[in-house]
């Protein structure tokens, strides 16, 4: 069985327009998306970190898929972070286990997992 939502049904859509899959080259372009983008290309160029911070609503979520889209798949993992309230060791073992390694969480093990990686 399937679930419509309410505006499908009521406007004659076939699927609702309003969800996060649409593709990057669909997005709606704006100034601000393109400053942001062209910002996180650099870091992604200079190997830098950066934050994307924003209200809600603001296009944070559009930029980084616009950005994500432009790069070169096999030259990049992209790790996703759904939930940043977890902590430095919740944000680690996120990172690593996305990396296909085992977290380790003793001083002494980190320099082998971050060497394992490199």
């Amino acid at each position: 069985m399937t679930m419509t939502t309410p505006w499908v049904a009521h406007f004659g859509f076939s699927r609702t327009p309003f969800t996060k899959a649409i593709a990057a080259r669909d997005l709606f372009a704006r100034d601000a998306h393109a400053e942001a983008v062209a910002r996180i290309a650099f870091c992604v160029a200079e190997a830098a970190l950066g934050v994307v911070c924003g209200e809600v609503g603001a296009g944070k979520t559009v930029a980084v898929r616009a950005a994500v889209s432009q790069l070169d798949q096999t030259r990049h993992l992209l790790i996703y972070v759904p939930n940043p309230a977890f902590g430095t060791r919740g944000l680690y073992v996120a990172i690593v286990s996305a990396l296909g390694a085992n977290p380790r969480f003793h001083c002494d093990d980190l320099p082998v997992v971050v060497g394992a990686r490199a």
